[in-house]
């Protein structure tokens, strides 16, 4: 599950909405100063996650001067979903995320997917990179605690319980076996997440990182600056496939000690630091 420390947001931080003829998707957002402005980013959740997971890095992002927007994906905690499988298809979120990234109505914004948001991100960014009508509309790509393809075995047979219960169990009685009493200082908003967001986006996200699309071997050919970060230790992937990973695609990799699966959280000015640097490389 997405840790949270605090159900509070840093100074600078505020909450918004992301327009698109898609929906409306929920946001956080933090900005720079207009003068020091670099870029933009747009951060994608893991699963059981949401924006909230990104809110103690958005403000050193914006620190390093970029305007950070972390949203809430299709069905996720405070944006509408549907019960419809169909609407979480690959492809259907892969579109999600090309129309975020336009109603930001920037020339330069960075991808940020983590754990099961890399795996959207990825998806897109293939995606879009094989339609030759589309110009790619990103900088980079970071994927965080994403690793190349199904979890270890002990995080994947966590998933596969999940996806099994929530047919017919209450998500309240799901919830009481799910908590866990290190995260009490943000308890009731984790809890209220978890009720808010949509079964069918839960299972159709759990199936998903089950069974990846080979994105990643199409991703190889995408001509796009990537970046592998990930928080130690992880229990969904070691470090060693994180560094195989980057490896394949030709791309630094860089590991966050004490960052957990949740660097963001955990360290969450280490992780800003080690994606501006990236980003700036790559300008």
């Amino acid at each position: 599950m997405s840790q949270l420390l605090t159900a509070a947001l840093p100074p600078g931080v505020t909450r918004s909405q992301v327009n698109t003829p898609r929906g409306c998707f929920a946001a956080l957002e933090s900005d720079p100063s207009p003068a020091g402005k670099r870029g933009d980013v747009l951060l994608l959740p893991g699963l059981t996650g949401s924006k909230e997971d990104f809110a103690p890095l958005l403000p050193f992002l914006s620190q390093h001067g970029y305007r950070a927007v972390a949203v809430d994906g299709r069905g996720q905690y405070e944006t509408a979903g549907s019960s419809d499988p169909a609407a979480y298809t690959p492809s259907e979120l892969a579109a999600d995320l090309l129309a975020l990234t336009r109603a930001l109505r920037s020339d330069s914004v960075h991808l940020v997917g983590h754990s099961y948001g890399g795996f959207v991100a990825r998806q897109a960014v293939v995606q879009t990179s094989a339609d030759p009508e589309v110009v790619q509309p990103w900088s980079s790509l970071t994927l965080l605690n994403s690793g190349p393809a199904t979890p270890a075995r002990s995080q994947s047979q966590r998933i596969q319980l999940l996806i099994e219960a929530l047919p017919t169990m209450p998500k309240d009685v799901i919830w009481e076996f799910m908590t866990q009493k290190s995260a009490t200082g943000a308890v009731d908003l984790m809890r209220d997440r978890w009720l808010r967001t949509c079964t069918q986006q839960l299972i159709s996200a759990g199936r998903w990182m089950l069974n990846p699309p080979s994105a990643l071997a199409d991703l190889e050919q995408c001509d796009l600056p990537k970046l592998v970060l990930a928080g130690s230790p992880d229990e969904a992937w070691p470090v060693a496939e994180f560094e195989e990973m980057a490896a394949r695609l030709e791309a630094p990799c860089v590991i966050i000690r004490h960052g957990g699966h949740s660097p963001s959280v955990h360290e969450p000015a280490s992780t800003a630091d080690a994606l501006a640097r990236f980003w700036n490389h790559s300008e």
